[in-house]
């Protein structure tokens, strides 16, 4: 058996290249079996296979790793080694810098200054894979640049049953589909549904142990409430982690866009700083400035000073370009808002 240039035989390089490879590991792919996939290493979210899931992740209880399987996505123990066997071991995770994490092999969304991705949606340029070490977010395989979160499995696991005969809305799982998804969890209590305001924001999922087994209930807040996942209940003041972008009955408002700064507000239902855009020249360094004012989203729309470039990260002026500028970065939005 010949060895390679570092002298170790083929057949144990091969082995060690296939246990590589079985830890990556599958994200935001729906396991059709209970209608889960898992959204990071320690959450799992509702789905519907086909459908590109808006439920709020929810968190496995401590000591808990999220990995999908032939029975399903479930919150499994933690192994020895710290994880192992969880699936999506990079996915979903904000860099050091608290700019972005990786949601796909060629994916990203921003993190705000947080450790929490946003409502945000990032693509990198033909070519380029995202890499959470990257400076630049996105990079070249050829310059042994690999995704930190990769989709490989994703054409063997997004079949459905011939069996299923049932629609759901996305977001919001069925009674039956929801004591799925509280086996899953392995944790009693109430868990958020999903993110558009005007529907799944209102509804939430129940979860009992009743004589050794999961059951869940979906329930809908009464009126015009919403359900708060911190109090764990229905609230009438609208949670910040609700989505005003979906299409709703009425669509007589003005699109957001970044120049419409104060469109661009409603959109970010959040009072802050944020980017207005990716080119390194004349957005890059524009930053709009969202305030609630006599109940209404307002914005105002600002440039840094000189040649300094605005940091979403720091949420401040700075000298250095931000990676959310790099040429590597095809498009970016920001909770539905193209950037320009």
């Amino acid at each position: 058996m010949s060895p390679n240039r570092i002298g170790l035989p083929l057949s144990l390089v091969l082995l060690v290249a296939c246990l590589v490879s079985s830890t990556r590991g599958t994200c935001n792919v729906c396991n059709a079996v209970n209608n889960l996939t898992c959204y990071s290493s320690t959450q799992m979210q509702a789905c519907q296979v086909g459908v590109l899931s808006t439920a709020t992740p929810t968190a496995c209880p401590s000591g808990y790793v999220c990995a999908s399987g032939s029975s399903g996505v479930l919150c499994q123990p933690q192994d020895a080694s710290g994880g192992g066997q969880a699936d999506c071991q990079e996915c979903n995770k904000c860099d050091a810098s608290q700019t972005f994490a990786c949601t796909g092999s060629q994916s990203f969304a921003l993190c705000l200054g947080t450790d929490t991705v946003q409502d945000s949606v990032g693509t990198c340029a033909s070519g380029y894979v995202c890499n959470i070490n990257d400076t630049q977010i996105c990079g070249l395989p050829a310059n042994g640049v690999m995704p930190t979160c990769s989709y490989t499995d994703d054409t063997t696991t997004s079949t459905t049953s011939s069996t299923t005969s049932t629609t759901t809305t996305p977001g919001t799982p069925s009674t039956s589909s929801a004591s799925a998804y509280c086996a899953a969890v392995q944790s009693q209590g109430k868990y958020a549904v999903g993110y558009n305001a005007y529907t799944t924001c209102r509804q939430y999922i129940y979860c009992t142990l009743v004589s050794g087994s999961w059951i869940g209930e979906t329930y809908t807040c009464p009126g015009t409430l919403f359900f708060d996942s911190a109090s764990g209940m229905c609230e009438s003041d609208m949670p910040s982690t609700c989505s005003t972008t979906a299409t709703t009955p009425s669509t007589t408002t003005a699109a957001p866009t970044t120049s419409n700064p104060g469109a661009y507000c409603r959109a970010m239902q959040s009072a802050g700083y944020y980017p207005v855009g990716t080119d390194a020249s004349t957005t890059c360094r524009r930053y709009i400035d969202c305030f609630l004012l006599n109940g209404s989203w307002n914005g105002n729309m600002y440039q840094c000073p000189g040649s300094m470039y605005y940091n979403s990260a720091s949420k401040m002026c700075d000298t250095t370009l931000p990676a959310t500028c790099s040429t590597t970065v095809a498009s970016l939005s920001l909770n539905g808002v193209d950037l320009d």
